[in-house]
């Protein structure tokens, strides 16, 4: 009898757990990132993939803007700026399989090791983008 009480306690609990799990609209992907390129026009971004490689990714300084967050709707970019050890990373936001906005997790010490610097001639075309070009 008691075994019978605790499965049926265990049993309760967890449909009641499941019951009370909300999915959220929102799938994200953390990205380990090497260094950060900061230009006139946005963010040059090196990261390490999930194969251990390294990407490029552009991310435009528009998104970060505060403006970019008026009238309702949610800016592209946020960040944070901080000297925890995990730093620095990203994190890309997908809604309903769509892009939806960066959270770039930077070093607040703007001479750390993971800032470059980056050719300010560089073509400003590049971080001329609707969403980041990422692999995986």
């Amino acid at each position: 009898m008691k075994k019978f009480c605790a499965l049926m306690a265990v049993l309760l609990f967890s449909a009641l757990g499941m019951a009370a799990a909300d999915e959220s609209q929102f799938y994200a992907r953390s990205f380990l990132i090497d260094r950060v390129y900061p230009h006139q026009a946005g963010y040059k971004v090196l990261y390490i993939t999930s194969k251990m490689s390294y990407a490029t990714t552009y991310l435009p300084h528009k998104w970060f803007s505060q403006s970019a967050s008026k009238g309702g709707v949610q800016a592209k970019g946020e960040l944070s700026w901080g000297n925890d050890p995990s730093y620095p990373y990203m994190v890309v936001f997908w809604k309903e399989g769509k892009f939806s906005h960066v959270r770039l997790y930077l070093k607040k010490d703007m001479y750390d090791v993971s800032y470059g610097v980056i050719n300010p001639d560089q073509d400003p075309a590049k971080f001329d983008v609707e969403e980041p070009d990422l692999e995986y």
